[in-house]
């Protein structure tokens, strides 16, 4: 499709929203998406994905095309891949090779993505938690708040997220507080919320220690 005039981004915008009128048509959305996923246009290829994204397990044609999108030579459009893979809830082994192997990707949003989807796809397998590990303790705080937010399941951020509470930065300090509150506290992390419960120099930090030590 040629939209002369129309900048790159309102062009994929405009191309998937023809893709969902012509999906009424012709009762194939997906395959059309799939096609986008290989066009020239790198914000069509982009918007592609995020809409299969959005269509998730009922667009389960899309996975292969979304595997080999993993190898995209744009970073933006491997991180929304692995994003949708996630979403699709395909658990069988090709989708998890691909997702272990971006793993090591040379962009961190990527190997966060891929973590991400890992963790829905195949959470026993936990080749996730060395990179979410890894995120955290560099003080990425999206990483600390969406590992909280796992509560029970993430039991195995525990030691990482105590270690964080002596962190140099206050905010990452008090997000670890909060993500622990979340989580449950095991002794060695109640240890050390009561010491910065009373002796931390954030008045924040403080307040979010002695917020985790309270029985949920």
């Amino acid at each position: 499709m040629k939209f002369p005039g129309l900048s790159s981004a309102r062009r994929a915008c405009l191309v998937v929203m023809l893709s969902a009128i012509a999906g009424c048509a012709s009762e194939d959305p997906v395959a059309l998406l799939i096609t986008q996923l290989g066009d020239a246009n790198y914000d069509v290829r982009i918007a592609a994905a995020d809409a299969l994204r959005d269509l998730g397990p009922p667009a389960a044609a899309a996975v292969p095309a979304l595997v080999q999108a993993l190898r995209d030579r744009h970073p933006t459009l491997r991180q929304a891949s692995a994003r949708a893979l996630g979403d699709m809830g395909d658990k069988t082994p090709p989708v998890i090779r691909a997702l272990q192997e971006s793993l090591k990707d040379a962009e961190l949003s990527v190997r966060l993505a891929a973590a991400w989807s890992l963790l829905k796809v195949d959470p026993d397998g936990k080749a996730y938690i060395p990179l979410l590990k890894g995120a955290m303790e560099s003080g990425e705080g999206g990483t600390i708040v969406a590992v909280g937010n796992l509560r029970q399941s993430a039991d195995w951020a525990l030691p990482t997220l105590t270690k964080l509470l002596n962190d140099r930065r206050p905010g990452v300090r008090r997000l670890a507080a909060e993500a622990l509150a979340k989580i449950g506290p095991d002794a060695a992390a109640k240890s050390a919320l009561q010491q910065h419960a009373t002796r931390d120099p954030d008045d924040r930090v403080r307040e979010a220690a002695s917020a985790a030590l309270k029985p949920p």
